[in-house]
């Protein structure tokens, strides 16, 4: 299994996260870690990608709608596509002309059983909230994993598992990372 890095956090490599023993009873996770990270508290968590561009963001929507076992989008703009918009066109409506503003979009994506859903607020920051009651069983966390590593390989940069919050900080804990640079997962 992993090992424990400088901060304390352990670092699994790709084979490590998908070697757990998962378990068929609600709750039963691969790693007894992870029951902590999906705690039901009544709030979120969120797939996070710090400091981005708008180029990053239609990246990581055009994978997702790839690899994704479906995807919806919703958007208030009639001169797109209702149901599958091209996402430059969609983030040039909504961030450069007037009509766009003060309005947003929604994206979701379901792989396996659990729905990540995003309402982007601004282009310089990824985000993606998932219900941790979703997350029930080992295949749950699978795709939470998997999630992860899709949307950090599709924009080239570290991708965050944190808690609920309406800004993340830097100095903020993470509960699961993944670095597509390195190809580790690494969780406190």
């Amino acid at each position: 299994m992993g090992e424990m890095n400088a901060r304390r956090q352990v670092e699994l490599t790709h084979e490590d996260v998908h070697a757990g023993e998962h378990g068929t009873r609600a709750r039963c996770l691969p790693e007894p870690w992870m029951c902590d990270v999906f705690h039901v508290d009544g709030s979120l968590r969120d797939i996070r990608v710090l400091d981005t561009t708008r180029g990053e963001w239609i990246a990581v929507l055009e994978r997702l709608r790839v690899v994704a076992d479906e995807t919806e989008v919703e958007h208030p703009y009639p001169q797109l596509d209702p149901v599958r918009p091209d996402f430059a066109d969609l983030f040039r409506v909504w961030a450069d002309e007037p009509e766009g503003r003060g309005t947003s979009f929604s994206f979701r994506a379901r792989l396996g059983s659990v729905w990540f859903f995003a309402l982007p607020c601004d282009e310089e920051e990824i985000e993606f909230s998932v219900w941790p009651e979703d997350v029930v069983d080992g295949a749950g966390v699978a795709s939470v994993l998997r999630f992860l590593v899709e949307v950090a390989t599709a924009s080239q940069r570290l991708a965050l598992l944190t808690g609920e919050v309406v800004r993340y900080d830097p100095g903020m804990p993470m509960l699961i990372s993944y670095d597509p640079v390195t190809g580790l997962t690494a969780h406190i």
